[in-house]
């Protein structure tokens, strides 16, 4: 059986999950100046929070070493969406640290799992663009769609019910997951079934749902890999219930109805459900106590961006 189906015994009570900070935001360095190297989107501290977890931040342009110490001591690893180009020669004036950091995660989780030592890993928009970035070994693996600014509701596949992600659905959360807008898309690139055969991913990647852009372009929406507890959603399932915009316009505003946040919420209890299942910790409590994101302030950039609040680190930035 895959390993992803057979660890089912809960060890941590309330895992550490470690979300990887994203290369600084122009508008956040028009806002608050270049002091700041990279961010957090809060969205994703309380989509974990709210389902149990403790947050750390993940420093980004790191030794690889970094990672694999770090990896030893969390429960599981969210990779978020951002704006960042893939490649330094896009945009020379704008970093793209977290890039080469996803990298390092990616590979050290699925050394670990290959190991049978049970890792999450979660990717959301960029993320999950970069999970199967790294697992195809090529960026030619994502491709332009259209720019998707809009909430959409799951197509899910037929057999989404032996997925390890969708077995816990009820047919009542399901039929909701296809009727409502719950699923906030933010991005310009895609990938779709198409591409995932091209680069041999099918095999160990598991569709399970799809969505169609302005211009009637499939693309995958949600995944998971077939063996290992990897997963990955091309749209943002915390904005539904944490980014509600007020000081501008909201492309998202359907997807805040209460079938919208409990359809949303359902992600974020499974993914931090599978983190218990992990039994990594901290040497002391002292230090994840030094280790966890409370220790940083955020800063309210929602009347700057579609980002609410957001917690900003300098680049020499530690714990």
């Amino acid at each position: 059986k895959p390993l992803a189906m057979t660890a089912n015994v809960s060890k941590t009570k309330t895992p550490n999950v470690g979300v990887l900070c994203i290369d600084n935001a122009k508008i956040f360095e028009e806002i608050y100046g270049k002091i700041n190297h990279s961010y957090i989107s809060c969205a994703y501290v309380k989509y974990l929070e709210a389902a149990g977890a403790h947050v750390v931040p993940i420093w980004i342009g790191r030794p690889r070493v970094y990672y694999q110490e770090l990896l030893s001591q969390l429960n599981g690893v969210l990779l978020p969406g951002g704006a960042v180009f893939l490649d330094s020669a896009q945009a020379p004036e704008l970093s793209n640290d977290c890039v080469e950091s996803a990298r390092y995660i990616c590979e050290i989780a699925l050394e670990l799992n290959e190991q049978q030592r049970y890792f999450p890993i979660w990717g959301t928009c960029l993320g999950f663009q970069l999970l199967l970035i790294n697992a195809a070994k090529t960026k030619e693996v994502r491709i332009d769609c259209d720019v998707m600014n809009k909430a959409l509701p799951l197509q899910l596949v037929e057999d989404y019910e032996s997925s390890q992600l969708l077995k816990a659905l009820t047919p009542a959360l399901a039929a909701q997951m296809q009727c409502v807008p719950f699923a906030c898309h933010q991005h310009r690139y895609c990938i779709t079934t198409a591409t995932l055969e091209e680069f041999k991913l099918a095999a160990d990647w598991r569709v399970l749902a799809t969505a169609v852009d302005n211009k009637q372009l499939r693309f995958v929406t949600l995944i998971e890999h077939r063996r290992y507890p990897l997963f990955g959603s091309q749209f943002h399932p915390e904005r539904a219930n944490y980014e509600q915009l007020f000081m501008r316009a909201d492309p998202w505003q359907e997807a805040h109805s209460q079938p919208c946040l409990q359809s949303a919420h359902y992600f974020a209890e499974f993914f931090v459900d599978c983190c218990r299942r992990n039994g990594n910790s901290f040497a002391s409590d002292k230090e994840k106590a030094r280790h966890i994101i409370w220790n940083w302030q955020p800063v309210f950039s929602g009347k700057h961006s579609t980002t609410q609040q957001c917690y900003l680190f300098p680049k020499n930035v530690d714990y």
